[in-house]
């Protein structure tokens, strides 16, 4: 096993060790620059200024975080199930403060997020919702909402923020609905509920229930779907060599390499079949 593979092995147990792995990703060496992802553009946001009524937006959570494979950067995953998920850029501190929150992890003084929380808190506040609204020139918009004495008020945030504050106060978690539509279907690593997940190849992978061989598929691209792979399939061989779990599936692309396509044999029903997965789409820019 390649030594980057095993380290992000280490992703899917639980505890501090999560976050170390998160952290230390974007340090790794150029093996792990699978070449997948779409370029996040003012083009393929909604207009600034997007319209902000309640019907607008749809409501998600931080599913979990995970790590960029191109760019090997952090990533927060808003999705409320693996059909549409909107992934946004976030550094390392922020990274670390929502898995801090998400894992239950106490300090013995205030972070910077547990400070906030406490100044919302004191002035009799409460943080209602947070709210990815728009993205402009690569950068994406949000808005805490936060009800006070004197009504609700909106204040300007990045949304790594903002998300770091929602799961310490278990706040919605609101995003445009445009947003989500275009989201770019970048490849990842990622792990929720301490289980690992990976998309690639237009391929988003869990490990199947009940210890069953292969890896579970969670979501497809309409072109995978096309060419029969979809959701609840599980895959149980790439190029011909057995996997078990995610990882693995990601480890065995990784050491076929090259641009070609690749095939992969899926279970359905009891009922096996091969299934030929397109070359990876190449190099490509990211947004921040």
């Amino acid at each position: 096993m390649t030594p980057h593979v095993t380290k992000l092995r280490s992703m899917a147990a639980p505890g501090a060790g999560f976050a170390r792995s998160v952290l230390s990703l974007p340090a790794m060496g150029a093996g792990l620059m699978l070449g997948a992802g779409l370029a996040v553009s003012a083009a393929t946001a909604p207009p600034a200024g997007a319209q902000l009524a309640d019907d607008a937006f749809i409501e998600v959570e931080v599913a979990s975080i995970g790590v960029e494979l191109y760019s090997r950067e952090p990533l927060a995953l808003l999705h409320s199930d693996w059909n549409e998920v909107l992934p946004i850029w976030i550094g390392e501190i922020e990274a670390a403060a929502i898995i801090q929150a998400l894992q239950g992890v106490d300090f013995p003084r205030p972070l910077t997020h547990d400070l906030l929380v406490s100044v919302i808190d004191e002035l009799n506040g409460t943080l209602e919702e947070v709210r990815v609204t728009e993205l402009r020139q690569n950068t994406y918009f949000g808005l805490l909402r936060i009800r006070t004495p004197d009504g609700m008020r909106e204040i300007d945030t990045r949304p790594s923020d903002a998300l770091a504050l929602a799961v310490r106060t278990n706040a919605r978690i609101l995003v445009h609905r445009e947003l989500v539509e275009l989201a770019p279907e970048l490849d990842f690593i990622a792990a929720s509920g301490g289980a690992p997940v990976v998309r690639l190849r237009g391929v988003t992978l869990g490990s199947p229930a009940g210890g069953r061989a292969g890896a579970e598929v969670l979501h497809v691209t309409p072109e995978i779907e096309a060419r029969g792979l979809e959701a609840g399939d599980r895959i149980l061989e790439v190029a011909g060599e057995a996997i078990d779990g995610p990882f693995e599936f990601l480890e065995t692309i990784m050491e076929v390499r090259g641009s070609s396509s690749i095939e992969v044999l899926r279970s359905r029903d009891g009922v096996e079949e091969t299934i030929l997965l397109p070359p990876p789409r190449g190099e490509v820019r990211i947004g921040p």
